[in-house]
């Protein structure tokens, strides 16, 4: 997690953005605290980046790069705002013992918020932020077939605001299917039991939820789909952070798992 009193909403980059909105910081320094908090009981360490008064959005750590054991692929940031994020995010990766790369400077990617490492796959998503040409150097880097879809709806601009897998045996997870050209998400149906959620949810970015062990962290109480998450086994926990909203962020985009 990178700490948040440099938060701020200057500029506007996806459809939650409204440049100059206000920002209760002292409010967003407690619901990142209280995620953070949420974090370390559900049994993970939390270690934190700085946050640096030139880049409000380097709170959200999501997007960094891509993770694969001690490796990462650092982003490459769509939009200006965030590209001096990169230098910073990569100084701290080789600090902490990781063997960092790059991918050619002409192919956007912006990290964990639009693919995983999953198994032998790499799971992704392409068409607002991130290349599809990203995702296929990646895969081919780190040995991994790709399974990717297109995003269509700017609103959901990343994967993690509109798919989640669940820590469950039957490989379940949550998407919304409006956010995908393919709205059924077959690209994904052989490696997960897909559960759709509502337009209602996914504006409150439930698929922007993060996963700690059997837990599964939700920006709010007030998701419907909370309950079918919970009836398959999962513990589970909310962190507000409804400042972070106004960013077009919630509870994952403000993390990155570590290995």
């Amino acid at each position: 997690m990178s700490s948040p009193e440099y938060f701020r909403v200057e500029y506007s980059i996806n459809p939650w953005m409204i440049e100059g909105v206000e920002v209760n910081l002292e409010l967003a320094k407690d619901q990142w605290s209280g995620l953070k908090a949420t974090i370390e009981k559900c049994g993970a360490e939390v270690k934190v980046i700085p946050g640096n008064t030139v880049y409000p959005d380097l709170v959200f750590t999501a997007n960094s790069g891509i993770i694969n054991d001690k490796h990462v692929l650092i982003s490459n940031f769509k939009f200006h705002e965030r590209q001096g994020e990169e230098v910073i995010y990569e100084n701290w990766f080789k600090k902490n013992g990781y063997e960092v790369g790059r991918i050619p400077s002409e192919h956007k990617f912006e990290g964990r918020g639009d693919a995983f490492v999953y198994g032998e796959f790499l799971v992704g998503s392409y068409g607002i932020r991130s290349d599809k040409e990203a995702l296929l150097f990646i895969a081919d880097e780190f040995e991994l077939t790709p399974k990717i879809a297109k995003l269509v709806d700017e609103k959901f601009y990343h994967l993690d605001t509109c798919f989640q897998k669940l820590p469950t045996k039957t490989n379940d997870a949550i998407f919304y299917p409006d956010a995908f050209e393919d709205n059924s998400l077959t690209e994904f149906s052989d490696l997960f039991n897909l559960i759709p959620v509502s337009k209602n949810d996914a504006n409150k970015l439930a698929c922007n939820s993060v996963v700690i062990n059997d837990s599964v962290i939700f920006p709010s109480n007030e998701i419907e789909v909370i309950d079918k998450v919970a009836e398959l086994g999962c513990n589970i926990e909310i962190a507000n952070v409804s400042e972070f909203l106004k960013s077009g962020g919630a509870c994952q985009c403000l993390v990155i798992t570590l290995q």
